[in-house]
């Protein structure tokens, strides 16, 4: 990362061009409701909805797990990174211009390296790929890929050589950086490297922010071993996490509201063949749970389309597990015996392989059929254990309801008892006393963020009034005294305001909580977008007339004990306490009065 000038003037900009909904789109389906959107929340699981999205106040909040924050914030929370990263991720999209520090500082970004060394080695392979006369584009000529999809996916050749690709990148990027992107493979004399990928057609993996990250390379040669070879793991590239084409897929799977997932790089080829753009791949291995956690987030219903031979279906009950614990509606579609998708697509055409997809089974009518419990020489144990394998799979439900369901289906289509096959799989009672399993940090149980300790409800309008009524600033600056407050957050809140001058009748939430603590940014967030109702000036008066006269009975209980003490030792300052405690009660008499009619409820 270069040694940037990150202003407020730069950030300002930048909170004005970057559409908070933009952002959080791309990892969790929002929905318009009134003057917010909401969908469900990225940082922790859910079946209801309580995430809410603002863009005319550019903050989100989750009223269920308690994260809050602006645009930089969720890039932050959202891609692990720290601020000055999330700053740059956002100004590059948004085309914000960042200055450069006249002198720079000696440490280099690292990762930003990475990245600039892995698109070079992208650009290398396609100019590789459009050589005449190379063993890739005779490949996929071979395979019906024509120049536009190649083109469309970034397709690469990796040449057969040992060095190509080193004496190419190397003038410009170090050894051992080459060798960390996955680029370089070491000798294992220990001097020197060698080109990782050889004689490869090249598939380009990126992350979701659509930048190169690593390689999947296919042998050409046949005896070349293995088949498929993916980038080794590195500070940009988790195989676990990443899923092959999200970033390009992302809209479709929008507009579609599916997402069609698939096992390997020409399984995806085929598909984006067939006219089914939302598809993505787990590139060749088994779904990872991260991964199906991170598709639930931008759609809950997922059709899967695995090879069709004995592996293929292993990996769709392996796969299955994994999304229906997640909460997915999924779907099986069906191929050929022994065929693949792009084995499909070159038989059967593009629309036949479109319409297989449209005809998926759902996944508890693939299970009872793949199960092939109707055999005539199936015996009662077989058949007991083919039925357990399916209950293994309905187990992973989370939601009682729906897992209930689901077995009342697989009782009538097995013609079990529903009580034999629910006893199996029916969620477990704790055992009494047993203690609770510690809850994940963004969670409702997380209740240090969901609720402030003992913020008071007069301090809560009073922070929600300047938070979204910056009108009423002016009043409740001018009138609210610190020592009216109790909550220490509340104090540093409007400590702020007072110190940032806020007057403007234009809110900028993403200024003011530029620099607060991570406590206050999420209570700020949570009752900036809560439903309340819009104050009126009456109320405003009534509710800094309420804290002033809390203040009041707080200093009146102190000087009580102050006299109680005094009257025991026989103090001298006894009748000043006594004149301090009327007057208390002579401004407490006056501001009831003042009041009176102007309002029964809080900030009316």
């Amino acid at each position: 990362m270069s040694e940037v000038d990150i202003t407020d003037a730069v950030l300002a900009e930048l909170r004005s061009a970057a559409d908070i909904v933009e952002v959080i789109g791309e990892h969790t389906k929002l929905k318009k409701a009134g003057r917010a959107w909401k969908g469900l929340c990225p940082f922790h699981k859910e079946r209801t909805p309580s995430f809410h999205v603002d863009r005319s106040k550019g903050l989100y909040h989750c009223f269920g797990c308690g994260v809050g924050g602006d645009v930089i914030h969720f890039v932050r929370q959202i891609d692990r990174m720290d601020f000055p990263e999330a700053v740059e991720s956002l100004a590059a999209r948004f085309h914000v211009t960042i200055p450069v520090r006249a002198s720079r500082g000696p440490r280099d970004d690292r990762r930003e390296k990475l990245y600039e060394a892995l698109a070079a080695a992208q650009r290398f392979y396609a100019a590789e790929l459009a050589k005449p006369g190379n063993r890739a584009a005779r490949y996929l000529t071979e395979r019906n890929v024509t120049p536009e999809m190649a083109r469309r996916l970034s397709l690469g050749y990796a040449p057969d050589s040992w060095e190509a690709l080193g004496r190419a990148l190397t003038p410009a990027f170090p050894e051992g950086l080459l060798i960390e992107a996955g680029l370089l493979q070491p000798r294992a004399e220990g001097k020197g490297s060698y080109d990782r990928f050889r004689d490869r057609l090249i598939f380009v993996v990126r992350d979701e922010r659509g930048r190169p990250v690593g390689f999947g390379g296919r042998a050409l040669s046949p005896d070349a071993e293995p088949k498929y070879l993916n980038s080794p793991e590195s500070p940009v590239f988790s195989k676990k996490r990443l899923l092959y084409g999200l970033s390009e897929a992302r809209e479709a799977i929008r507009r579609q509201e599916r997402v069609v997932l698939v096992e390997g790089y020409f399984d995806h080829l085929a598909l984006l063949s067939a006219g089914i753009d939302e598809t993505v791949a787990s590139m060749g291995t088994a779904l990872t749970e991260e991964q199906a956690a991170r598709l639930y987030r931008l759609c809950p219903r997922v059709t899967l389309c695995y090879d069709s031979d004995s592996a293929g279906r292993a990996a769709t009950r392996g796969a299955l597990q994994h999304l229906l614990a997640q909460g997915f509606e999924a779907r099986v579609a069906r191929l050929a015996d022994g065929e693949d998708p792009h084995d499909s697509l070159r038989r059967e055409g593009a629309a036949r392989l479109a319409e297989r997809i449209e005809q998926a089974e759902d996944s508890l009518t693939w299970l009872i059929e793949e199960a092939r419990l109707q055999e005539s020489e199936l015996s009662s144990a077989e058949r007991a254990a083919r039925i357990e394998a399916i209950l293994e799979v309905l187990a992973a439900i989370p939601d009682a309801i729906v897992r209930h369901q689901e077995c009342r289906r697989l009782s009538q289509r097995v013609a079990v008892p529903l009580d034999v096959l629910w006893d199996k799989i029916k969620p477990k009672a704790p055992a009494y006393g047993s203690p609770r399993p510690p809850a994940p940090v963004g969670t409702s149980r997380n209740t240090s963020v969901l609720s402030p300790s003992g913020l008071p409800a007069a301090e809560r309008r009073l922070l929600q009034v300047l938070l979204t009524h910056a009108d009423y600033n002016p009043l409740i600056l001018r009138t609210l005294k610190d020592e009216y407050l109790t909550h220490p957050v509340a104090i540093r809140l409007v400590k702020a305001y007072r110190e940032g001058g806020v007057r403007s009748e234009v809110v900028d939430f993403q200024r003011q909580i530029a620099h607060l603590t991570e406590e206050e940014r999420i209570l700020v967030s949570g009752i900036a977008l809560e439903e309340a109702p819009a104050p009126n000036p009456k109320g405003v008066e009534r509710l800094l007339a309420d804290l002033e006269t809390k203040y009041l009975e707080r200093e009146s209980a102190q000087i009580q004990q102050a006299i109680d003490r005094a009257e025991t030792a026989g103090a001298e300052e006894l009748a000043d306490l006594i004149r301090r405690k009327q007057e208390i009660s002579k401004q407490k008499t006056a501001i009831s009065r003042a009041q009176r009619g102007k309002g029964k409820e809080l900030g009316d």
